[in-house]
C-alpha cells in the first residue's frame, strides 16, 4: 500500500509539473495602452503638405480612442486648410478608423483598411464645400494609410522568438492595444 502511496503521490506530481510546463509554453500577450499609441501616432505630426494646387494642408493633435467592439482605433486629427490664392485658412477636424496588422518583413504594426467617418470644416464657402468633402479620402490616405505605428527593434524580435514565439493576433481592447506571442509552429 505504501508503494501504491508513494507512486500515486509521484503520478500527481508528474502530471502537475506537465501541466505547469504546457502553460508556460501557450500563448502570452501584452498590451501597449491608448496613451503609448498616442504618443506614438502624435511622432507623425505636425504634417504640413499640399493637396492639389489650391490647398495647403497642416494637421496635428491626434486624439485616439478604442474601439474594441470593432476591433479598430479612431482617431480625430485637427486640421488646418489654408486656401493659396486667396490666403483663406480654414479649421477643421478629420475623424477615421482603421484596423491594425503585423508586418512581418519589416517588423511594424501598421495600420489598414482606413475609413474616413467625418470631415468638417466650419466657414468654408459653399463654392468649395464638395471640393474640400472630396479631398478627405486623399488627405487620410495622406496621412495614415499603411503607416507604421511601431516597429519592433531586431533586439526585441530575437529575445521574442528566442524564446520560442512569433507575433500573432492583435486586439483592440478598451485598456489598449493586445499583441497576442504565438509559440512557434513546430518544424
Amino acid at each position: 500500500m505504501r508503494v501504491y502511496v508513494y507512486l500515486l503521490r509521484w503520478v500527481v506530481l508528474l502530471g502537475v509539473s506537465l501541466l505547469a510546463a504546457c502553460a508556460g509554453t501557450g500563448p502570452r500577450s501584452t498590451t501597449i495602452s491608448t496613451e503609448k499609441i498616442e504618443s506614438l501616432l502624435a511622432q507623425r505630426f505636425p504634417y504640413t503638405g499640399r493637396i492639389g494646387p489650391l490647398f495647403e494642408i497642416q494637421a496635428q493633435t491626434p486624439q485616439v480612442r478604442m474601439l474594441p467592439e470593432r476591433n479598430r482605433v479612431g482617431t480625430v486629427l485637427q486640421i488646418q486648410v489654408s486656401e493659396r490664392l486667396g490666403r483663406n485658412v480654414f479649421n477643421g477636424t478629420l475623424d477615421v478608423d482603421y484596423g491594425l496588422r503585423f508586418e512581418p518583413s519589416d517588423q511594424t504594426i501598421r495600420l489598414v483598411d482606413l475609413h474616413v467617418n467625418s470631415l468638417d470644416f466650419g466657414g468654408v464657402p459653399e463654392r468649395y464645400q464638395s471640393l474640400v468633402q472630396g479631398l478627405a479620402p486623399q488627405l487620410a490616405e495622406r496621412l495614415l494609410d499603411d503607416a507604421s505605428l511601431y516597429q519592433v527593434s531586431a533586439k526585441n524580435m530575437a529575445a521574442v522568438e528566442g524564446m520560442g514565439y512569433v507575433p500573432g493576433s492583435l486586439e483592440v481592447t478598451p485598456q489598449g492595444l493586445r499583441i497576442t506571442l504565438q509559440p512557434k509552429p513546430a518544424q
